[in-house]
């Protein structure tokens, strides 16, 4: 075989050689790809668990009915501005109260309510008191 021979085959040895490892780096990548993907599907299907039955609904709705009713009849606490909802015993309680231990008095008070698993309290203290809020205007 002549010199130039040898170096055209070393040559399109090389290149071939390059468009494999080219190649290579896209399957990898694909492939990289698709697991991520599928493990996003996964976690997705986890969190989103199966849809409730009618009678867990209710179970939540009544659960929140009677969380709320606690609250609001309290005579020492005002629980007007607080929302409450319920899913499979655990409560979550949002709004505003007007002093720091009417926080963990809401808890303790939605704590008591039978049913209650557990208190989630993303209760925020009405900033400037009662004299400036919209429930005194």
């Amino acid at each position: 075989m002549s010199n130039a021979m040898t170096e055209r085959v070393v040559y399109l040895t090389r290149v071939k050689q390059e468009e494999e490892l080219k190649m290579s780096r896209v399957i990898n990548r694909a492939a990289r790809a698709v697991v991520v993907l599928a493990a996003a599907c996964i976690v997705a299907a986890c969190v989103s668990g199966p849809p409730k039955t009618e009678a867990q609904k209710q179970a939540d709705q009544a659960l929140a009915e009677r969380v709320q009713t606690a609250l609001t009849s309290d005579k020492e606490f005002y629980g007007r501005l607080i929302t409450v909802r319920a899913d499979n015993g655990v409560v979550y309680l949002d709004g505003y109260v007007w002093d720091p231990p009417d926080i963990s008095t809401a808890r303790v008070i939605a704590e008591g309510v039978d049913g209650v698993v557990s208190v989630v309290s993303n209760l925020e203290l009405q900033r400037n008191g009662i004299d400036n809020s919209p429930v005194s205007r």
